[in-house]
């Protein structure tokens, strides 16, 4: 059996979301994260950055959402639902996945940790990341200007990575975002999931 160890954040919903798409059944263990649980040595033992998600799988636990969701795609996916067989398309995606965790994810986290702070905001911080979630946008703009439903085409882990982040971007009515139709369209496409949906439930 599959063991997920999670919490309601984005990044944990990037491998619910992945597990739905490939009907794969797991058990759900939620990690307090304002209680600290992430700090007690039972989940250092899974994950000695102590972050989530950690998914464990027959003996080995594996960390850092990327990773995770490339692992379900190697093992759990013969028929190319979230990771294609076709070696193009299969480095495209893991192209959008890098592009996620290097960019969009810590720039958005940043940004949101700025923007959230007790008291006096710090104005060039927030200046700076909505600066480079912008042009992050504008290249996301520009992948989908032709047309194409999905990032690289069809639907991928490119797409499960960013959707999580960037539907709470679009939540918070972020003009960089919402201004750009093809990115909140492409967003909306990827919401219409039923397992996206199922998905973005968890942890309930």
């Amino acid at each position: 059996m599959l063991v997920l160890h999670t919490a309601a954040t984005p990044n944990g919903k990037k491998v619910s979301i992945a597990l739905a798409e490939l009907g794969l059944d797991y058990e759900t263990r939620v990690v307090r994260l304002l209680k600290g649980q992430q700090f007690e040595e039972a989940f250092l033992a899974l994950n000695p950055n102590h972050k989530i998600p950690v998914l464990e799988d027959e003996g080995q636990a594996i960390w850092e959402s990327g990773a995770i969701l490339f692992h379900l795609g190697e093992k759990y996916d013969p028929e190319g639902l979230i990771l294609p067989k076709d070696p193009q398309l299969r480095m495209q995606a893991l192209q959008m996945t890098f592009f996620q965790t290097g960019g969009v994810g810590p720039n958005l986290g940043r940004y949101g940790e700025a923007f959230q702070k007790e008291g006096e905001k710090n104005a060039e911080m927030i200046e700076i990341f909505g600066r480079e979630l912008e042009r992050l946008m504008s290249v996301l703009e520009r992948m989908l200007a032709d047309g194409r439903d999905y990032l690289i085409g069809p639907y991928s882990i490119g797409d499960i990575m960013h959707y999580p982040w960037l539907v709470l971007a679009q939540d918070a009515g972020l003009p960089w975002l919402l201004e750009r139709e093809s990115v909140v369209e492409w967003l909306a496409r990827i919401g219409q999931r039923p397992a996206v949906q199922a998905g973005m439930a968890v942890p309930g």
